[in-house]
């Protein structure tokens, strides 16, 4: 011990003496650790760090799965696989729903969840006011009650204790407070409110093809694998296949971890950029290397002291591994300090793009750990090679060398190229990257959606089910918010649909084509479904191709109508008019369901940048709604200045139609179709981020390397400007073998992007992994910045005195 402590005084020592060298070193290893840090602190949050639940590696989703991806079941399939499965402890249900807050402030649109009364239990979780649903409360019987989430308790109830027992006021109903959740708590995704679930079952037909959001949580036993759960899950729903005939036959049932499953999405993209800050990691030990690579050469003469005073090889190598060690530390403690500053930026920029349960990233023990043993490694790993370099010595050459002092030989010389070779790769492997995915997003944001974005103001208006239970009193009220919308000041037209386009949102119908043989429910002949009032396609600028737009006059009494897009038209109807031929909502012919007139064709939108367009089918809103109840509709109003300043009108508006009726998410059309690519804009912001690293650290490395290759061939360029060269010859020769160096790392780097461009195939859009123009114009910017990193130590070397340069010889 006493010797490690006396290294590491020693260390301290030498390190000081050398603050030029201790501080590039350190701020270069903070740049690399911070970045690693920040990065794997997001990693431990969402796919390393437990769920805050009981035992929660035994968690696991019971999910129906077929040819279109289905998360929920249907609620007779949940409780058959509740009773008849033996794989879990228990079993329970939730389902995602929204809900209007009234009575307490301003009118609030909540997220909520319906709960099973044993999920909490089931979970671990116990009410951190009050308590949780009791099995009488979830059957139904007497009067509703709800749990609070922490937040909402403490940001619209201000936490008041007394809360429990009070009456809040949901959709235009009382229900009871029993009890607030823990701080944190949620499930699947965050929720402000929670119900009982049984209340809301009673109201569910008995059909075993309809998914209305059922999600089923399990536990499974102790002793019992994912894969053993899985085939009794599947032989379950086998038996129902053949037990029930409403089961949909092209249905199975699948088990996935909890929180692989919340995390699938995001996975690939934090490997990636784990990967990412690794390279920049390692170009910051490579520069650090050649740093000490050119400090060991000064003092080979110290050294060889040493070795002749006794000390072993062995033991002078450990002294500078713990000079190595102390620089890697002090980068280290940096590094936290630049991760933490960080972290706020990187959630903002994060958005919605992170699971809801990784929302508190920082450094915790796990994070600490990781960087502790980071800068240990990356210590030992750029202070290893330079260690073993400057011990080599030939005791007598050095120690006669008397006032010339030391200089490399080719070997270093070699190694220290080598060293620049490898981060020039390495950063060309890291901006050739960086440089498509930005590429492929820039095409993500041009890529055409069908429709004029620009002057256009959206809001979601969800409705009370119970204040608007009857048809009637929806179109009431829908029919006065479009038609009062129209007259704000500066509005030119208004409509609403029960989705926006480039939303991500959408509902999917079976339906049949009169006069063609009927498919089965599991061949999935389906379509895209929206639900729109007169003037939705005028504000949105749509085309129409074909025949008509919908007018005050479909309403639920007339003639039943549907129009489609262009590609539901030419998809199904290919070579023929589509106009005049009839269409019904359902898998297979219903003497119920009414048969719906083509009435026109208008041109495809985008459910999604970046998406091609699917067919789709638009219906008068008061002609769905008896197919499929409309409670929310989002308005869409063009107007002619910016959009955002009729934001104030607008709420003002819907207030004198309902004084307790929410406004939410008043935006730009433009700002919707942002927050859709906001898991994209994340990834290629920190790879464009990594990228500019690389990038200013290989420029670094480049010129630290030709600067002490100035200083060392000081003689030789004395030598050569007393013999006649010129000093465009000497600038040749300096800036020559920078680009030689720089060119080898690019081509190096090149061949490497090119065989690990499958990776980035699933990030890219409009743009190949090979794509020439973005890996052309990342060589030569790098060659580039290799070139000029070399031309300033070329510069000074042109200015050598002949005189002075051959006196020291």
């Amino acid at each position: 011990m006493g010797t490690i402590w006396q290294d590491l005084r020693l260390g301290v020592r030498m390190l000081r003496k050398n603050r030029g060298l201790t501080v590039v070193a350190v701020l270069t290893l903070a740049l690399g650790i911070g970045a690693n840090t920040a990065i794997f602190s997001v990693v431990n949050a969402v796919l390393l760090r437990s769920l805050p639940f009981r035992d929660p590696s035994r968690l696991v989703l019971v999910l129906e799965k077929s040819q279109i991806p289905v998360l929920s079941t249907s609620y007779p399939n949940f409780v058959d696989w509740r009773n008849q499965s033996r794989s879990f402890e228990g079993m329970e249900a939730t389902r995602a729903t929204t809900l209007t807050l009234t009575g307490s402030g301003d009118p609030e649109r909540l997220n909520a969840r319906m709960a099973t009364a044993g999920l909490f239990p089931l979970l671990g979780v116990h009410a951190a006011v009050g308590r949780t649903f009791s099995t009488t409360e979830d059957s139904g019987i007497g009067p509703p009650v709800a749990l609070l989430s922490y937040g909402l308790w403490r940001r619209r109830f201000r936490g008041a204790a007394d809360m429990i027992g009070k009456s809040i006021d949901l959709d235009a109903q009382p229900y009871t407070v029993i009890g607030v959740l823990p701080p944190g708590f949620q499930i699947l995704q965050p929720a402000d409110i929670f119900l009982p679930f049984g209340p809301w079952v009673r109201t569910l037909p008995d059909d075993r093809s309809w998914h209305p959001g059922i999600v089923a949580v399990a536990r499974l036993r102790a002793g019992v694998g994912m894969d053993q759960a899985r085939v009794e899950m599947q032989t379950i729903a086998k038996g129902l296949e053949q037990r029930y005939p409403d089961y949909d036959s092209g249905v199975s049932t699948d088990v996935a971890g909890l929180q692989s499953r919340l995390a699938q999405n995001v996975r690939p993209a934090l490997i990636m950029l784990l990967a990412a800050v690794g390279f920049v990691l390692l170009i910051a030990c490579a520069n650090v290397a050649n740093l000490l690579l050119s400090r060991g050469s000064s003092r080979q003469r110290e050294l060889a002291i040493r070795t002749a005073l006794g000390a072993s090889r062995s033991r002078v190598i450990l002294q500078l591994l713990t000079e190595s060690a102390v620089l890697g530390l002090a980068g280290g403690g940096l590094g936290l300090l630049l991760a933490q500053w960080s972290f706020e930026p990187l959630l903002k920029l994060a958005a919605t793009s992170l699971p809801g349960f990784a929302t508190s990233i920082g450094l915790d023990r796990p994070v600490l750990a990781f960087t502790a043993g980071v800068s240990l490694l990356t210590g030992i790993l750029f202070g290893l090679v330079p260690a073993m370099r400057a011990t080599r010595l030939d005791l007598r050459e050095t120690l006669n060398e008397g006032s010339r002092g030391s200089t490399a030989g080719p070997s270093q010389h070699r190694l220290s190229s080598a060293l620049v070779i490898s981060e020039v790769a390495m950063a060309m492997v890291l901006m050739a990257g960086a440089g498509l995915v930005l590429r492929s997003f820039r095409r993500l944001q041009e890529a055409p959606v069908g429709f004029r974005p620009d002057h256009l103001l959206v809001a979601d208006l969800p409705i009370s089910a119970t204040t608007y239970a009857k048809p009637s009193q929806r179109y009431l009220f829908f029919d006065q918010l479009v038609a009062q919308a129209r007259t704000l000041p500066g509005v030119r037209s208004a409509g609403a649909a029960t989705f926006l386009p480039v939303s991500g949102g959408g509902s999917i119908m079976h339906f049949n084509i009169e006069g063609r043989p009927p498919k089965s429910a599991h061949d999935f002949v389906v379509a895209s479904y929206r639900a729109v009032t007169p003037g939705y396609f005028e504000t949105l600028a749509l085309p129409l191709l074909k025949g008509r737009l919908f007018t005050d006059a479909d309403k639920e009494r007339s003639a039943p109508v549907v129009i489609l897009n262009n590609t539901m038209a030419r998809t199904y109807f290919d070579g023929e008019n589509p106009l005049g031929k009839r269409l019904q909502i359902g898998a297979t012919p219903d003497k119920d369901s009414p048969w719906m007139e083509v009435v026109g064709v208008v041109g495809d939108v985008r459910s999604r940048l970046g998406a091609d367009p699917e067919p789709e089918m638009y219906l008068p809103y008061r002609q769905a709604d008896p197919l499929l109840p409309v409670f929310q509709l989002s308005l869409v109003l063009r107007t002619a200045t910016a959009p955002l300043g009729g934001a104030s009108a607008l709420r003002a508006a819907v207030k004198e139609i309902d004084v307790n009726q929410p406004v939410v998410n008043v935006r730009t059309m433009e700002d919707n179709m942002a927050s859709t690519v906001a898991e994209p804009r994340f990834h290629t912001w920190l790879l464009g981020i990594f990228a500019a690293l690389a990038l200013v650290l290989s420029a670094v490395g480049v010129y630290g390397v030709m600067s002490y290759s100035v200083n060392q061939r000081t003689s030789e360029m004395g030598i050569r400007i007393a013999l006649g060269a010129q000093a465009p010859d000497v600038l040749r020769i300096i800036v020559g073998h920078g680009a030689r160096l720089a060119l080898a790392g690019v081509v190096i780097g090149l061949a490497a992007a090119l065989a690990l461009g499958h990776i980035l195939r699933g990030f890219l859009y409009g743009v190949t992994s090979t794509d020439p123009v973005t890996l052309g114009a990342v060589a030569l910017l790098l060659m580039s910045v290799g070139i000029l990193a070399s031309y300033v130590p070329a510069r000074r070397a042109k200015r050598v005195d002949p005189v002075t340069a051959l006196r020291h010889e």
